[in-house]
């Protein structure tokens, strides 16, 4: 069985092929600068064939047609034809009422397309990308995994917020949490990493990037995640807010004069830590400019190390104890700093971070010292391995009915 697994961005487009027999990616690219003149592309197939090239890329749809031009080439390809894909798996963000991994059909396109103005810089892409599909590979299954499947575990007391009721029931607010693919992938590799069974096992993901969440994984299952109903909840990141007192809002709106737009851009665009910082929400840049003395950057990166280790914190308790602290996400895998920080003061958890172990970058390691009660992994994520995995399933109990 082959799988596509597609990521759609604004403005770029990633791809994985995948054979199922033995789960090996076969081809692997990314179109960038999707809506430009010129947008760099490249690509792996096989062994043999690694390729970097520029191309007119005005949409989408040009994007998607290039890269099945690239799996279908006579003399490069690894595809005979289109025929020889069985499917097209996809990570969406949200939907109204969707939880899951689902068939795409139009109705989830209208869910999705309720839920447009909660992540508007995530569900629009997807929605043209799904349709572009229909139309090119109108008989292959297209699957979703959406980020909030993997938390559909998490208890109604952990999900339920403070609002009346009706407003809950009449429009599916709840915590619905984010990043499940990879958080997901954590709760299968830390056990396997550590030589130990899912059962009993206590552990924080702890997904560090552009976008950032923290998840509280027990018996493989997700029970509480710091993103809620929207991927504007938990930790303060890149440019949105994280978690933020309501009246905040009523009264800049008032203060302010600001629309329901103009507060939407502003906490999803100039919010987070390139709003602590007035300068970057890439924690590079915040680094180097807190080098430099710059204080507000300085400022910027405490409050995300400082909720971070608030999360582990609250986490630890919700699971009644911690065996596993797994970082993952670019700058879980690659902030060598950030996961210093973030374990600095964690000792009275059992958290014991070994300094040389920690000098590491884009490579799957333990961290901890040998006495640390508590096991401190870095794990690369693997989103797409989630997605097909997810996607072939669906597809084989589908046959089976």
């Amino acid at each position: 069985m082959k799988i596509l697994v597609v990521n759609v961005g604004s403005t770029s487009l990633k791809f994985r092929l995948f054979d199922m027999q033995d789960e090996g990616v076969i081809a692997v690219g990314k179109i960038e600068r999707v809506g430009s003149e010129r947008s760099p592309v490249s690509y792996e197939i096989g062994d043999d064939c690694h390729k970097e090239e520029e191309i007119e890329c005005s949409s989408h749809r040009t994007a998607i047609e290039y890269v099945l031009k690239i799996l279908t080439n006579p003399t490069t390809g690894i595809l005979r034809s289109l025929q020889d894909l069985d499917a097209v798996g996809f990570k969406p963000v949200h939907a109204k009422n969707i939880a899951d991994s689902v068939f795409i059909t139009n109705q989830v396109i209208k869910a999705m397309e309720a839920y447009t103005t909660i992540t508007p810089a995530h569900n629009p892409p997807y929605i043209e990308a799904f349709r572009i599909f229909q139309q090119i590979l109108p008989n292959k299954p297209l699957v979703g995994v959406f980020e909030a499947a993997f938390h559909t575990t998490i208890p109604n007391y952990a999900r339920t917020y403070g609002i009346p009721y009706e407003w809950t029931e009449k429009h599916a607010i709840r915590r619905y949490g984010f990043h499940g693919a990879s958080h997901r992938y954590v709760s299968w590799k830390a056990p396997q990493s550590l030589g130990r069974p899912n059962s009993n096992l206590r552990i924080i993901s702890c997904h560090l990037g552009g976008s950032a969440s923290i998840c509280a994984i027990k018996d493989g299952c997700s029970i509480e995640t710091s993103m809620g109903f929207s991927p504007q909840a938990g930790l303060s990141h890149a440019t949105r807010n994280g978690d933020l007192d309501p009246f905040i809002l009523l009264y800049l709106m008032e203060m302010e004069n600001l629309s329901i737009d103009q507060l939407r851009t502003a906490l999803s665009k100039r919010g987070g830590l390139k709003g602590i910082s007035g300068l970057s929400g890439d924690v590079r840049d915040l680094e180097e400019a807190a080098l430099n003395g710059n204080y507000r950057a300085s400022l910027a990166l405490d409050v995300f190390v400082h909720e971070i280790k608030k999360y582990i914190g609250a986490y630890t308790a919700v699971l009644e104890g911690l065996d596993v602290l797994v970082f993952t996400g670019g700058i879980g895998e690659n902030g060598i700093k950030i996961r210093e920080k973030v374990c600095q003061g964690l000792e009275c958890f059992g958290v014991q971070i070994d300094l040389q172990k920690n000098q590491i970058q884009g490579q799957e390691a333990l961290i901890s010292t040998e006495d640390s009660s508590v096991a401190i992994l870095v794990i690369l994520a693997n989103e797409e391995l989630v997605i097909a995995r997810e996607t072939k399933r669906l597809i084989t109990e589908s046959s089976e009915v």
